[in-house]
């Protein structure tokens, strides 16, 4: 009978290998032990060792998936990747300063601190108006979004949103302001040169554009006073 037993284990093992695997693994916090699987024990002797799949023992659920094993946080890695926990983060790697790929502290400021004040002072303030023909592609009540981003060493805006906001549009010279209140990560400090970008978006989805979105952008350092954000962009 023991034998009878411990034959039917290795039975319910083996069909658990030959399970076809699909596309994409659900979150560790979703997995459940199969329904109707109860523990079966083999009456005396040590347990059999855990099969095999592939070469590689099955406590490595991503065995035979080209993955790494998540039980060994230096897998895959090699030289000045292993034992860095920031390995394969494009430009965070071993940088707890880094924000966005950018790291702050290289352009002479500092890194966020959640339980820093926010400073009133720091703060772009101004009208957004139109320039060209942007006008005639634009009506009332559509949404206009605002963006913060620091200045890169080629001038072009870099990194993630320091602030962000959204609009109404109401028209020609509409006022806006933004300060730390409007930021993306709490503590960012909002200071030195950035660039102010504005979309006026049909659809009032932030991370969609289309053909007729306007668009504009201003370069400016905090603080900034009477800020003038030219909307001169049409997408086609």
């Amino acid at each position: 009978m023991r034998y009878a037993i411990a034959a039917s284990c290795l039975a319910v093992a083996g069909a658990g290998c030959s399970k076809k695997v699909t596309d994409g693994l659900p979150p560790t916090s979703e997995w459940q032990a199969a329904s109707g699987g109860a523990a079966v024990a083999v009456a005396s002797g040590p347990l059999p060792p855990p099969p095999v799949m592939g070469g590689l023992a099955r406590k490595n659920p991503h065995a035979g998936l080209d993955l790494p094993d998540p039980g060994d946080p230096q897998a895959g890695l090699s030289g000045a990747g292993a034992g860095d926990p920031h390995a394969g983060l494009d430009g965070m790697a071993g940088n707890p300063h880094a924000v966005g790929g950018a790291d702050v502290t290289a352009l002479g400021l500092a890194p966020p601190d959640p339980d820093r004040a926010i400073d009133p002072s720091r703060r772009i303030a101004g009208t957004i108006t139109l320039g060209g023909a942007a006008g005639q592609h634009m009506t009332a009540g559509t949404a206009v979004f605002l963006t913060v981003k620091r200045v890169g060493p080629d001038g072009a805006p870099t990194g993630q949103p320091l602030a962000v906001d959204k609009l109404t549009w109401s028209g020609d010279g509409m006022a806006f302001e933004l300060t730390e209140e409007n930021a993306m990560l709490a503590g960012t400090d909002l200071s030195g040169d950035v660039i102010v970008m504005a979309r006026y978006d049909q659809d009032s989805d932030a991370l969609s554009k289309q053909p007729g979105d306007v668009t504009g952008q201003v370069r400016v350092r905090v603080p900034a006073e009477r800020v003038q954000l030219r909307l001169d962009t049409v997408l086609r």
